[in-house]
């Protein structure tokens, strides 16, 4: 560039900038409105023209509008999608819903209610399932043959699957069972086999054995004799 100062310094010889900010000022010739003048510019509404007149404002107010709804749809996408699992929430259908304490949680149409725990496995128990909610008698247990009301479940217990033992237990019916020998006596409740037995085992009923000391009669449990418990391997009478 050509030219001096007003001062007669060569503008060649005028130190650089090596940076401007906002507030600095040029000075150069603008023409604006057919009047040409020399004047002082500063950096800032020079930078603001030459935004303007590449269109960088516009770009940036559409990209900021663009990111302004892009949020918004978003938000409003998480809103729905929290809205949909919880009107889904333990519903037919729909999604699990656990309770504080982990319990499955139904809804009654209303609220959720906690209705069904797992009791934890101990070491001599498996885990089970619990109901957390009073049944009432249409309630239905599912078993092998089928599901059973609970006001049907005593005459359903005494089926060809299940019979009912000392003290009004219901357990499954054994696929097995004998008959205590009409000879055999009983001490207490304690089954107590003659001598013949003890000399000749093998006539015993499968599952029995006789104590050769006492006679007492023991079971390995394998056969059921009916009106008998197995009391720790002895064979005992009971009552019904």
């Amino acid at each position: 560039m050509s030219g001096t100062t007003q001062s007669g310094t060569p503008i060649s010889s005028l130190p650089q900038a090596s940076a401007v900010s906002g507030t600095d000022t040029l000075v150069g010739v603008v023409t604006s409105g057919g009047t040409t003048q020399a004047e002082q510019i500063p950096v800032s509404v020079l930078a603001a023209g030459v935004s303007e007149a590449i269109g960088l404002t516009a770009a940036v107010e559409a990209a900021q509008a663009a990111a302004a709804s892009a949020a918004a749809q978003a938000e409003q996408a998480t809103e729905n999608a929290a809205n949909g699992v919880n009107a889904a929430r333990g519903k037919a259908g729909g999604v699990a819903a656990l309770d504080a304490n982990g319990n499955l949680a139904l809804t009654d149409g209303t609220a959720l209610q906690s209705a069904l725990t797992v009791e934890p496995a101990t070491q001599t128990q498996a885990a089970t399932l619990k109901p957390l909610l009073t049944l009432d008698e249409s309630a239905k247990v599912r078993t092998a043959s089928g599901d059973v009301a609970l006001s049907d479940m005593a005459t359903t217990m005494q089926d060809g699957d299940y019979l009912t033992v000392l003290g009004g237990a219901v357990v499954a019916r054994p696929s097995v069972t004998g008959t205590v020998p009409s000879d055999f006596t009983v001490n207490g409740n304690v089954y107590v086999a003659p001598a013949s037995y003890v000399s000749n085992p093998s006539s015993l009923p499968a599952g029995l054995s006789v104590d050769a000391g006492t006679g007492i009669v023991l079971t390995d449990g394998s056969v059921f004799f009916p009106n008998t418990i197995n009391n720790i391997g002895v064979l005992c009478a009971v009552s019904e």
